[in-house]
């Protein structure tokens, strides 16, 4: 008898299809809580862990049928932070139809949506991923099964297809160390096995950072769960330009290449965590590799706009168990003109009043990493431009042992130079700070630049020389005990009428002045700091219509001053507006003022009257004299009266300044030595 074969295959073909499904609605129909507790039962052979659903399996029928849970969660580690190592908002599991009518239920893809992954580390090394089956009995090998059908043998399948959506993975190395979160909006995983080559392609990234789109080989299952995932190489698109990432991560070590370029490269802040600025476009060289004794990131070549540097970081443990970063950087050429501050985070909503902004921080000290950790780090710039004025070999220090931190900065700026030294020593109750720094023929505006402060003063160059010690963990309580000098000479400028508006309409006339502002020819002054008091005994302001004389306070902490000045025209047209005035004000303050005729009696002493112009013009007869630096300590024998007539800040302000917040923790150190 002739066997119709044609006939054979199409009926086979079309009943194949009706026949899966026909079995897919035959699952959709049946109770899938056993079959949930023998998938539950077989995840806890094999891990140890627990496996749990707050909604149940069902069974979603359509071009591609497929399980669906939703609040699944798997169990965390004993030690671990967490209950739970995983949590899933819904999990689905794509089905087989081919494998159905075979009798057989084959996951072929699962789907994460909204996971969120755990990764850590105790204090003595151990990952919560080492899983281990209960002491009852040791489960199957993940790679044993690729089927989840129900046999009597429990076998733990390996799903080929993994899909990621609106996922955050947080990897953390245990305590002093801030944990690293992954924002995954969408990625695919594929593996033919766990230790075979995992292809990538997703988007992966950052809180409020740009995500990476990647796709490559990431190594292995097999090698990510042992944290040696093994080759990497990885490319796609970063920021609207381009990232790779080539090497291997084994047994023998870390060699990773990392070349990027695009147009701005302050994309890479949120991901080393620093405030980068904005500038471009750029292009960077990476290396970062595993070293004998530790751990070495290297930037090989990085350019931004105009500006080239290179440098490394060394990461390492000393024998004495603390863990120590040594950072070197080179910077041949920086264009501050072509970088901008970094883009600022949008703050939340607050319904705490506005506070009006200070000239100098409160913050704390951050001394509580004093002992367990070893930092130092050199930056050398060769050549600094768009700050105005050239600045050239310049170079910073920073270096924190174990009771020391020291801060150092130097550079020549245009054809002056100028330095910083601070000192910071957490010994004691209280800790002592020290700050030295000095300036030589150097902007004002530059330096004010540079320091972050806005004074007013544009033009003038500037010789200044600040010496001042304190207790205190904190700024607030190193200014309130702060104890010094503070010396400032500068050289002709103008200052802005926006300063002196609120001046007694006398002065500002006698001071006259035009759109650029109110011209001086020199200025000088001399703070005496004591208790966070800085009291200025003597100021010299000689301006072209007459030269002012005076004195005051400015309370480091309270931000609050008040000055008297004296003022001595140059002719006889405008005597009648030198008058003496007092003029006070602060941080958040309206600026007051008001004349005091009674003050010119005070000031003088017994017989005849020295004139403070001819003493300013016969100080700046020798060339390249500064006239007001020079007769500003002689102003208290021209003028005998004048620190008696100094303002001081009230007794109660100078209590509450000399006693340091008690409650300030102080600073906690190693104990391993």
């Amino acid at each position: 008898m002739r066997i119709p074969w044609r006939r054979v295959a199409v009926i086979t073909a079309v009943a194949l299809p009706i026949a899966a499904v026909v079995g897919v609605v035959w699952a959709a129909t049946r109770d899938l809580s056993r079959y949930q507790a023998r998938l539950t039962e077989q995840v806890r052979k094999v891990t140890g862990r627990e496996l749990a659903a707050r909604v149940p399996l069902t069974v979603r029928l359509g071009s591609e049928p497929a399980m669906v849970a939703e609040g699944v969660t798997l169990s965390n580690a004993s030690w671990g932070s967490r209950p739970d190592l995983a949590r899933v908002r819904r999990l689905t599991l794509f089905l087989d139809p081919f494998s159905l009518f075979l009798g057989e239920v084959k996951i072929g893809k699962i789907l994460l949506e909204g996971a969120d992954i755990l990764v850590e580390r105790n204090e003595v090394g151990d990952a919560n991923l080492e899983m281990l089956p209960p002491p009852d009995g040791s489960g199957p090998h993940p790679g044993d099964n690729r089927s989840l059908r129900l046999r009597t043998t429990a076998a733990f399948p390996w799903i080929s297809t993994v899909e990621i959506r609106d996922s955050v993975l947080t990897v953390s190395e245990g305590a002093g160390r801030p944990p690293v979160v992954i924002e995954i909006p969408k990625a695919t995983l594929k593996a033919p096995a766990p230790n075979q080559t995992l292809q990538v392609d997703g988007r992966f990234g950052v809180a409020q950072g740009v995500p990476m789109e990647l796709t490559g080989s990431a190594g292995s299952f097999n090698g990510w769960m042992a944290g040696l995932p093994g080759n990497i190489d990885l490319q796609g698109g970063f920021g609207g330009g381009r990232i790779s990432l080539k090497g291997s991560i084994n047994a023998k070590g870390t060699s990773l290449q990392i070349n990027s370029e695009g147009p701005d490269v302050s994309v890479f802040g949120p991901y080393v965590r620093l405030p980068v600025p904005s500038g471009g476009p750029y292009v960077m060289n990476t290396k970062a590799s595993t070293q004998r004794n530790g751990f070495k990131v290297e930037v090989q070549t990085l350019k931004v706009g105009n500006s080239e540097a290179a440098g490394e970081a060394l990461f390492r443990i000393d024998r004495k168990g603390t863990p120590t970063i040594v950072v070197n950087a080179d910077i041949s050429r920086l264009d501050a003109s072509e970088l901008k501050a970094a883009p600022a985070v949008a703050a939340p909503p607050s319904q705490a009043p506005v506070q009006p902004p200070r000239l100098i921080p409160t913050m704390p000290f951050v001394a509580n990493w004093l002992g367990r950790s070893a930092l130092s780090v050199t930056v050398r710039l060769g050549e600094v431009v768009g700050l105005g004025s050239k600045m050239q070999n310049a170079s910073v220090t920073l270096v924190s042992g174990e009771t020391r931190f020291t801060f150092r900065a130097a550079a020549t700026i245009g054809g002056g130079s100028a330095g910083v030294d601070l000192v910071y020593d957490p010994a004691g109750r209280l800790g002592q700070t020290t700050l030295t720094a000095t300036a030589n023929r150097v902007s004002i505006g530059e330096l004010s630049t540079l320091l972050g402060l806005d004074l007013g003063l544009r033009d003038g160059m500037a010789d200044v020389d600040l010496r001042l010690r304190g207790s205190g963990r904190t700024t607030r309580d190193a200014l309130n005990s702060a104890s010094g000098s503070i010396d400032v000479a500068m050289g002709k400028g103008f200052w802005p009428h926006s300063q002196l508006a609120n001046w007694p309409p006398e002065t500002q006339r006698l001071a006259g002045g035009t759109d650029a502002g109110v011209p001086f020819n020199c200025m000088a002054g001399r703070f005496e700091v004591s208790s966070g008091v800085a009291n200025l005994r003597r100021l010299v302001v000689d301006t072209p219509r007459g030269v002012l004389i005076g004195g005051g306070y400015f309370h480091l902490r309270t931000e609050g001053w008040e000055f008297i000045v004296a003022p001595e025209a140059r002719d006889g047209q405008n005597a009648s507006l030198a008058t003496p005035m007092r003029i006070k004000g602060g941080a958040g303050k309206q600026t007051a003022s008001a004349l005091d005729p009674n003050l010119s009696k005070l000031l003088v002493g017994g017989g005849t009257i020295p004139s403070l112009v001819a003493q300013v013009a016969q100080a700046g007869r020798p060339a390249g004299a500064n006239a007001c630096a020079v007769l500003a300590p002689r102003i208290e024998a021209l003028r005998p009266g004048l620190r008696a007539q100094l303002p001081v800040p009230t007794s109660d302000v100078r209590q509450r300044a000399s006693r340091p917040a008690a409650q300030t923790p102080g600073p906690q150190r190693s104990q391993q030595r």
